[in-house]
């Protein structure tokens, strides 16, 4: 592990001090709505897959001389998992899961300039996951609860500058989930594999950045 982490460390300076100039006269605030799919982890019974819509915030600049831009980034989203049927074998039964997740984190972006308009985006931050859980299955109570999780945040996209206000990109990060835990409890109803304790996700978003 301490290796690759090496590996990944001595690649990423490298292709920082590699990077061509950036254009002087740069923008500095960034406003970035999003849109795209979720991918859970960690639960094997359940849709792994999500809607999900948000927007970043961010402000930062550039060193004299050194190609990259950095940026303080604040994220907020929401990921939608709903109306999904599930077989539980064990009772023979089936029930229904609803969830919905609201993400709140922050970071630092790193961009670097590639060629022509395009540019790679690197991001790493953390924050908290706020779930809202409910399961309904015939002859039980609804099951309904809601969970705050601690998560760190890794994404790394392309980007292109159309023009100096406006960006096109498409970012894709993982959200992890930190704290010790017992698990999810519907996961422990279902029986499922890991019950929720490798849960985490996964996000693939289309951006429109609005610079100014």
């Amino acid at each position: 592990m301490t290796s690759r982490f090496l590996q990944l460390s001595a690649l990423c300076l490298a292709v920082l001090l590699a990077a061509p100039a950036a254009q002087a006269g740069g923008t500095h605030f960034l406003v970035e709505p999003a849109t795209g799919l979720t991918f859970s982890h960690g639960l094997s019974l359940e849709d792994a897959v999500g809607l999900e819509a948000g927007a970043v915030l961010a402000v930062g600049g550039k060193f004299k001389g050194f190609p990259p831009r950095f940026y303080a980034y604040f994220r907020f989203s929401r990921s939608l998992f709903g109306d999904d049927e599930v077989y539980v074998a064990s009772r023979d039964a089936h029930g229904e899961v609803n969830r919905a997740y609201s993400n709140v984190t922050g970071g630092l972006r790193t961009v670097i300039p590639l060629f022509w308009r395009l540019r790679l985006e690197l991001e790493f931050g953390g924050g908290a996951t706020f779930s809202q859980n409910e399961y309904r299955e015939s002859g039980l109570p609804i099951r309904d609860y809601d969970e705050t999780l601690s998560v760190l945040e890794f994404g790394a996209g392309l980007n292109v500058r159309l023009f100096r206000w406006l960006s096109l990109g498409l970012l894709y990060n993982y959200t992890l989930v930190v704290e010790e835990e017992s698990g999810d409890l519907i996961a422990h109803m279902l029986g499922e594999e890991g019950s929720g304790a490798d849960l985490g996700w996964s996000h693939l978003n289309l951006t429109l950045g609005f610079h100014f």
